[in-house]
């Protein structure tokens, strides 16, 4: 594979990119994740929801929280330089 001439993120990684500028830090997109978190869960929707979908809702929220600080630690220095 030739080497990208610039180092511009591909365009895959458009959303990536786009991503990482609107939360510059991963802290930042944590705290969205669980606003909208605490927002499901203090919904009527989810007085219908079991023990274990509120459990799955706070493990995706979690694993999220992950990929998102993976996320940035891999394309971030990319952005910056």
């Amino acid at each position: 594979m030739k080497p990208q001439a610039s180092r511009e993120v591909p365009a895959s990684e458009s959303a990536i990119q786009d991503f990482l500028e609107s939360y510059p830090s991963p802290q930042q997109a944590r705290k969205v994740l669980w606003e909208l978190l605490i927002a499901a869960m203090g919904s009527q929707h989810a007085d219908m929801w079991t023990q274990e979908v509120r459990a799955n809702m706070v493990f995706f929220t979690e694993q999220c929280g992950e990929l998102i600080e993976a996320m940035h630690a891999r394309f971030r220095p990319q952005l910056n330089s």
